[in-house]
């Protein structure tokens, strides 16, 4: 039998206890070399509290172990230990205990994509903090919370989030805090173009980083570094600085760092056409993220197989890698989440978010009140200009046949050209307008015969009888959708593919694929080879009035009314395109209702 060799409470001496104290401190000082070496530290540590039934010590452990394992991505294990830190520290009253547990508590979710649960006990964190004047501690929540703004886009509160904690490192001496608000702050800039400011700010973090020696920090700086290169296509020194933080990340076993290096990597890969190598890259990223439970590291992942899978025609694994990134992301952001965090932020009475989330509410309403006006207005002229509109046009048609003069009838041609855009301008607006207050109902697409009839309407358009038809239905597809907006999206696809069609090569083709390709979403495929879209101008193509090429007719509105009747249908819409080689629109929609054979008695 062994001895007894536990002591009561009040026979632990101050040495014992410094001792643990120290060797607890050790281990934290460990963790941005090792972090492994720091939990076999800390276990070490808490073999020795227990054997002195030092309580607070305990606690301390338990607090340090849920902050490692968070690193490591182990969140589940780290979540078991914060919350038993959390207990204990709440037990003895120990407020800075309950804020550390709190921070990691919250930390651990938000690195989850649980972010109105990690953002609730950051707040309660911060709180804490600012009661007992813990400004090294109110610099650390505010960068984790600054995080979360960032993830839901809210870049101007993101960027006051992080300068305050910079600020408030500053003030304190606290050289890892600060640069630990660097490396995102750097990031931001990036986002709005500021160079000067990013490369200022990621410089500031290596060098403060290399003064400390915080290795862990040095690999996420590198990655911010590398973040710049790479956006100014330097993909050298790119690979270079994404290189050098992987190889930390994997020494000191940060999976997360690992997971957002590999998707960096991934991606100069695809920018520099090793699609072979961008694939294992993205998907050892998958791998990390699966392991920690990141949404987003899987989602960016997938979708950067998706856009190569696109580019090499692999269509049917495009539409799967696709499929993935768009349920990925669904469940990291989400509206219920996105409302809890604005409660949130009422919740804890910040003053100066609580005057913004206000201003901004009354902008909200005054700006949907423009909105309705102005929709009100649009529809309005354009109906009071149909009729005016329609009488000019005829006019067109009997000066036609009662004009001879051919230089008269040259003014006129002109003329019926100016009036024919502006018609099919007003006719736009009009089936935006549609689009917009559509209410959906359920009805049984024909997909045979809404081709057809899409194609047969553009008749008229020059060029058309060139053009060939490569059309590709599942003739098993039969469901339920809105026939209105379907018909739109139909279309506006073809009628673009027809517009913009090469005339001067030999075979000018536009294909046309509609399918199913999960249990609950179908595919509308349109490709043509016609004068292509540069890429720089990708991003523009569905905004409103804009129109790629001035020589050719158009109101510049059709692929805007596309988009907003994909969306109406919670679809998704993307598109592969290059100058002078073609165009291919992807249009991924969720199916309203999946219709069984034996239902449609057939």
């Amino acid at each position: 039998m062994q001895p007894n060799t536990q002591k009561e409470p009040s026979l632990i001496n101050e040495a014992q206890t410094t001792g643990i104290d120290s060797m607890l401190q050790y281990a934290m000082d460990s963790r941005v070399s090792s972090v492994k070496d720091a939990i076999d530290l800390t276990l070490q540590a808490q073999a020795k509290c227990e054997a002195l039934k030092y309580a607070k010590g305990l606690a301390k452990c338990s607090a340090q172990l849920g902050l490692f394992y968070m690193i490591m991505g182990d969140h589940e294990t780290a979540l078991e230990h914060s919350q038993l830190a959390l207990k204990s520290f709440t037990e003895q009253g120990d407020k800075q205990g309950i804020a550390e547990a709190l921070y990691t508590i919250g930390s651990t979710e938000y690195k989850s994509t649980k972010y109105h649960q990690g953002l609730e006990h950051l707040y309660e964190c911060l709180r804490i903090q600012k009661e007992i004047e813990d400004i090294r501690g109110q610099s650390k929540s505010l960068k984790a919370i600054g995080y979360i703004y960032e993830a839901f886009n809210e870049l101007d509160k993101a960027l006051e989030t992080y300068e305050r904690c910079r600020e408030l490192s500053h003030l304190n001496n606290d050289k890892n805090g600060e640069s630990n608000a660097c490396n995102p702050l750097s990031g931001l800039y990036l986002k709005r173009g500021d160079y000067k400011n990013a490369l200022e700010s990621i410089n500031t973090s290596i060098s403060l980083k290399k003064e400390t020696g915080d290795k862990r920090g040095l690999a996420f700086a590198w990655y911010g570094k590398g973040k710049i290169h790479l956006h100014l296509k330097e993909y050298n020194d790119a690979r270079e600085f994404f290189s050098r933080g992987l190889k930390i990340h994997r020494e000191v076993g940060d999976k997360m760092g690992c997971g957002m290096s590999l998707n960096k990597l991934g991606q100069i890969c695809f920018e520099t056409n090793d699609f072979e190598q961008a694939k294992k890259y993205f998907n050892e990223a998958i791998e990390v993220g699966e392991t920690i439970d990141n949404q987003q590291i899987i989602y960016k992942a997938y979708f950067q197989l998706f856009n190569i899978a696109m580019t090499e025609g692999e269509e049917s694994q495009a539409l799967a890698y696709h499929i993935k990134y768009h349920d990925y992301k669904e469940r990291m952001i989400n509206s219920e989440t996105k409302s809890k965090i604005k409660s949130l932020e009422s919740m804890w009475k910040m003053e100066s978010l609580e005057s913004e989330a206000r201003i901004q509410r009354e902008n909200n309403v005054v700006v949907k009140k423009k909105n309705e006006e102005l929709d009100k207005f649009s529809s309005r002229v354009s109906h009071d200009l149909r009729g005016p509109i329609s009488s000019l046009m005829g006019l067109y048609e009997v000066v036609k046949s009662e004009v001879n003069d051919p230089e008269a009838l040259k003014y006129f041609e002109l003329y019926h050209h100016r009036i024919t855009r502006i018609n099919q301008t007003i006719i736009d607006l009009l089936e935006l307008s549609k689009v917009k207050d559509w209410q959906l109902s359920k009805t049984v697409i024909n997909f045979d015969e809404m081709v057809a009839d899409c194609i047969e309407s553009f008749s008229y358009l020059p060029g058309f009888d060139k053009i060939n038809f490569e059309i590709d239905l599942d003739k098993d597809l039969k469901i339920q959708s809105d026939r209105s907006l379907m018909n739109t999206i139909i279309q506006n696809l073809i009628e673009n593919s027809i517009k913009y069609s090469r005339q001067n090569i030999g075979d000018p083709f536009v294909k046309i694929q509609i399918k199913q390709t999960a249990e609950d979403y179908m595919c509308v495929i349109v490709e043509d080879n016609g004068i292509g879209i540069d890429e720089k101008y990708h991003s523009k193509v569905f905004e409103m009035f804009y129109r790629a090429n001035d020589e050719v007719q158009g109101s510049g509105l059709g692929m805007f009314i596309l988009k907003s009747a994909v969306e109406k249908l919670e679809g998704e819409v993307s598109l592969v395109s290059e100058p002078n080689k073609g165009t291919k629109f992807v249009i991924l929609l969720p199916i309203i209702e999946n219709m069984k054979k034996e239902y449609l008695g057939i």
